[in-house]
């Protein structure tokens, strides 16, 4: 969830608006042109120099709340909506969700109850066909109803899998037979003790395998072919941190960046790893490569550019953490990655890598045919990667503030650097604490852009 986003509206919100305000005689509504010190602006009713009643406010990142307001807080009936595509809502406490609510995006939507930003109590909750009903705490099912088309769980939960007491019944078994119930850890059924039912269970781990193959080649068959004479686009997404939803908000971010200048709506595979781990294929080793094999295979390699965009959490020697819970995944080191682009055809590539340390992948990955930025110098962490960020800042700043543009790369590496250093000292960040993002445009690839890409920008 967002918390830390939402709070901004708390107790320094109110102390804005009075200062605005205390000056002068206080009118019962504030001009919609009214523009608070952290850029967002604000029209509605206000009450002894505080926002007290109906309103709106509109945040520089494109958020939005309406609703209704009490001393300064958002408190009561209330809608936010942010720019990155998820909405909530409900009721507001405080200025949080709080009470009755409804939260969804794309993928997702839980209708139940918050408190602190988070699900927490009884709640309905579905992504992609499978629903949760159950109770909730601090953002996670502990126990309920998991319904998908292959059967339903009723039991205990942890990380979004199956574990504790619980029982699991197969669809198309008949009445009585064909379901599992005792002990699970982790998704795996592990009670030895109880007599094997009618159909073998497979283990909860290899379904999700199995299945997840099938999604990443639902998205392979749906690639599109190169266009002759067009400098197409090939785009590989990776969310490799699967116990934090920022990560899926940051590839989708980064799709959207990327479609301004590129038709890649239906030349691009995102891998994720996330607790929904039905909403897109595993950000798995195994899964990286062939998706890589599979883009290059669509494209020209004289003509197209293959973009890469890589975020997680990252380790001091430069590997990304590959997270996804209930399994044990090996990371993603540069090395690792090298390797997998060795045998492709693409000539033309760009990667943008968002994690902290992640200036080792320039040491590995470097050549005269490659465009890299990367978050963080190798020595120093990159910020905006918690799960109440909507994306990190390293990724808002490549696609969004600056955006990723080929006309003079040089111009667009500076514009994002300073960017970033921009919001570092904004939030009163130390010199020593800074994250020095790093670039590498190989010479090769400069004069490509130059002859193809920048013509047709």
């Amino acid at each position: 969830m967002t918390s830390a986003l939402l709070r901004i509206v708390r107790t320094p919100l109110s102390l804005m608006a009075a200062l605005l305000l205390a000056a002068c005689d206080v009118p019962s509504l504030m001009p919609p042109d009214a523009r608070l010190p952290d850029g967002s602006t604000y029209s509605g009713e206000i009450h002894e120099g505080l926002f007290h009643g109906q309103g709106v406010q509109h945040f520089a990142s494109g958020m939005i709340y309406s609703g209704q307001f009490r001393d300064g807080y958002w408190q009561g009936q209330g809608e936010l909506e942010s720019h990155a595509g998820w909405r909530y809502q409900g009721e507001f406490q405080q200025g949080v969700m709080a009470g009755q609510g409804v939260f969804e995006d794309d993928t997702i939507r839980y209708e139940g109850t918050f408190k602190n930003d988070e699900f927490n109590g009884q709640g309905r909750y579905e992504v992609n066909g499978s629903v949760y009903f159950a109770e909730f705490v601090d953002g996670d099912p502990v126990t309920g109803q998991h319904v998908t088309d292959y059967g339903v769980y009723h039991g205990e939960f942890r990380d979004w899998l199956y574990h504790g007491e619980g029982t699991y019944s197969y669809a198309d078994a008949p009445d009585g037979a064909g379901s599992l119930s005792g002990m699970w850890e982790y998704g795996d059924y592990v009670d030895a003790d109880q007599p094997a039912p009618l159909a073998t269970a497979q283990p909860l781990t290899e379904q999700i395998l199995a299945e997840d193959r099938q999604r990443l080649n639902d998205q392979i068959a749906g690639l599109e072919l190169e266009r002759p004479g067009v400098t197409d686009a090939y785009f590989l997404a990776v969310g490799g941190d699967g116990t934090e939803s920022v990560f899926m908000r940051d590839i989708q971010v980064a799709k959207a960046g990327l479609q301004k200048q590129f038709d890649v709506e239906n030349r691009a595979i995102m891998l994720l790893n996330h607790r929904d781990y039905q909403t897109y294929p595993l950000a798995i080793r195994p899964s990286i490569a062939a998706a890589l094999k599979a883009l290059d295979e669509q494209m020209n390699p004289e003509e197209d550019l293959l973009v890469i965009h890589l975020v997680s959490h990252g380790s001091q020697d430069g590997q990304l953490l590959l997270q996804q819970p209930g399994m044990d995944l090996p990371d993603l080191s540069p090395e690792d990655f090298a390797q997998m682009l060795e045998p492709l055809n693409a000539r033309h590539k760009v990667l943008v890598v968002s994690a902290c340390y992640s200036g080792h992948w320039l040491n590995e990955m470097k050549d005269s045919d490659i465009l890299i930025l990367a978050s963080a110098r190798e020595d120093r962490t990159s910020f905006g990667c918690g799960d109440d960020s909507e994306m990190t800042w390293f990724t808002k700043a490549v696609y969004q503030s600056v955006g990723l543009s080929f006309t003079n790369p040089d111009a667009m590496i500076a514009q994002i650097n300073q960017q970033i250093r921009v919001w570092e000292e904004e939030i009163g960040m130390k010199e020593e604490s800074w994250s020095y993002p790093q670039a590498h445009l190989g010479e090769t690839l400069r004069q490509w852009l130059s002859q193809r890409v920048a013509s047709q920008e």
